[in-house]
């Protein structure tokens, strides 16, 4: 089972779910979206608020451009309330731009500096994601680059 934490209305996990028969969802997000949601078999809708608890049970997370609207305080805020939810072998997924050291142009710096303006938050690099994901508890395992700007950022929970 996974989780799409701030999932919106479902596009992104109702994908996922078309694509891997087997699986089943949990779309988390505002109560306000549930009606909204798109109605799939293999998926329910819960809603919440994600900087007080999130679903338990699932064996991954999906945070698909969730933590780049959030300062650290409140990012870590996320963080820690889905560490306490998961279970030992459960799996986070970040998705996220990661941006890269140094002065090389990348999408992301550009980004950075619109959440910023427009929400307070910020896009990080990789060893900015490694401290956020390890002051809430999790082991950043792995990087996976994209075709796109984005990034996949695998963790566990420690």
């Amino acid at each position: 089972m996974i989780a799409d934490i701030g999932g919106g209305i479902g596009t992104q996990l109702v994908s996922i779910l078309d694509a891997s028969p087997s699986l089943r969802g949990i779309l988390f997000d505002q109560p306000h979206l549930g009606p909204e949601a798109i109605s799939h078999n293999r998926m329910e809708t819960i809603g919440g608020n994600f900087f007080e608890s999130m679903p338990t049970g699932p064996d991954a997370y999906l945070l698909r451009w969730i933590l780049q609207d959030w300062a650290e305080m409140e990012a870590a805020a996320i963080l820690g309330s889905l560490r306490r939810a998961m279970k030992p072998s459960a799996r986070l997924i970040v998705v996220e731009p990661v941006i890269p050291e140094g002065a090389a142009f990348h999408f992301g710096k550009w980004t950075d500096l619109q959440m910023l303006v427009c929400l307070g938050g910020c896009e990080r690099t990789e060893m900015e994601y490694r401290a956020l994901l390890s002051a809430a508890g999790f082991d950043l395992q792995e990087v996976v680059a994209t075709a796109s700007p984005l990034s996949l950022l695998v963790a566990k929970p420690v």
